[in-house]
């Protein structure tokens, strides 16, 4: 029966006959295939427990680069050794045999190029290939350092040469800052587009004036399309909102103004517990994720438990009422006009129960009472953003923090494109 052929690949269908005639011309065609090297002679491979050496020489014409002429004689040979991409969990060096020339036309001195060595660097373009694509892994620089064998400070010269530009901005713009502690700043700007999921930019700052800035020297056609501005309840943001995108609608996520509602129902609880006995506030904090857990979610258990906490304190169960009133009745309204009276009416229930845990709820209620409502026409939110950032802090705590913010930002853009 007769092989077929096909099964390998098109470049390695060497015959017998091509085999016999040049068998040192197909071992090096070969062996340079196989270690995915081009345009050198591969002279001898040997190998150590920690490392790879291989030793090749270009393959060149002797071509003038200053006059064209192929008259040249071998002035003299050197050797350069350049680190390459890691193989087999082992170190590789080249060691390249270079060749200078005397050109006999014009009589200036030449050297044989060499199209795999990185300019001004005694590694190989492959090998800075190979950095930046593992830059974009969550992984400390120290790790990949010690893969590749080059200083943390040579990986950052490389990321460094790096400059990814931010994308255009999107329809649906969401901005958000989150705790990076780099470049000098606490914290930072995530700005993402609502619909395809993806980060447009992360800046250094969440100050106001860095903000405005920022958007400044962006064109106005170009703030002009979007269309929804999605953002916590931050009064920089709002800011940044009326003064470059007073076009847009703004709407505020739903998680922060939900958690308004928590916080407001954990503090009465806190203050309900301190009259407890120490049994009763041991258990009462084990279970508190239940009182804000909505009813229709619980199982019948755990509705037994909330049932028993509640009968403990009449504050905690006006609290509770409260904030199944606000999911029930607030946010099951379809449009914003719905929710307008609906919310309206739970602050006056809210107010009237005399608890002053619900001030800050209502006083940010009452702020951005168009904005919230807003959500109920157009219920984007900041999900996507949020899923990054908990990426981020995971990128951070591998990484030790990084306190350049160039490099930071690349670091941030590479991990999260890779997600897209």
């Amino acid at each position: 029966m007769q092989k077929d052929s096909t099964c390998f690949p098109y470049h390695l269908k060497l015959n017998h006959h091509n085999i016999i005639k040049g068998g040192k011309q197909v071992q090096n065609y070969t062996t340079t295939l196989l270690l995915g090297i081009q345009d050198v002679e591969v002279m001898d491979v040997s190998e150590e427990k920690r490392f790879i050496i291989i030793d090749c020489k270009p393959i060149h014409d002797r071509v003038c680069p200053h006059c064209g002429s192929s008259h040249a004689w071998v002035h003299d040979h050197r050797e350069q050794v350049l680190r390459d991409a890691p193989m087999r969990r082992k170190h590789v060096f080249l060691r390249v045999r270079k060749t200078r020339y005397d050109c006999k036309d014009c009589g200036m001195r030449f050297e044989a190029p060499v199209s795999f060595a990185a300019k001004g660097k005694q590694m190989t373009k492959r090998l800075i290939a190979y950095v930046v694509d593992a830059f974009r892994d969550i992984r400390s620089v120290a790790e990949l350092s010690k893969e590749v064998g080059i200083s943390t400070t040579s990986i950052f010269r490389i990321v460094s040469c790096l400059f990814i530009p931010r994308k255009r901005l999107p329809r649906v713009f969401c901005m958000d800052e989150f705790k990076g502690d780099s470049g000098g700043s606490k914290y930072q700007t995530t700005l993402a587009d609502g619909e395809a999921r993806e980060i447009v930019d992360i800046l250094p700052t969440r100050y106001g004036k860095d903000l405005a800035e920022y958007f400044a020297s962006i064109d106005r056609e170009e703030r002009q399309g979007v269309e929804i501005f999605v953002s916590d309840m931050c009064g920089t943001f709002k800011a940044v909102k009326e003064s470059f995108f007073p076009q847009s609608i703004h709407v505020i996520d739903r998680y922060h103004f939900i958690r308004q509602i928590h916080w407001a129902l954990e503090n009465v609880r806190k203050r309900e517990q301190k009259r407890m006995t120490v049994t009763e506030r041991k258990w009462f904090k084990r279970s508190r994720s239940l009182l804000k857990k909505p009813a229709k979610h619980l199982t019948e258990d755990e509705k037994n438990l909330v049932a028993t906490m509640l009968e403990k304190s009449d504050a905690i169960r006006t609290a509770y009422i409260l904030k199944e009133g606000f999911y029930t009745y607030v946010l099951s309204q379809q449009n914003k006009t719905c929710a307008m009276t609906a919310l309206r009416q739970w602050m006056d229930d809210a107010e009237k129960s005399g608890q002053k845990e619900w001030r800050y709820c209502l006083r940010a209620y009452r702020n951005w009472f168009d904005e919230i409502t807003n959500s109920f026409d157009h219920p984007w939110n900041n999900g996507y953003v949020e899923g990054m950032h908990n990426k981020i802090k995971t990128v951070k705590r591998v990484a030790f923090g990084m306190r350049n913010f160039h490099h930071f930002r690349t670091k941030l853009l590479l991990v999260c494109a890779k997600d897209e």
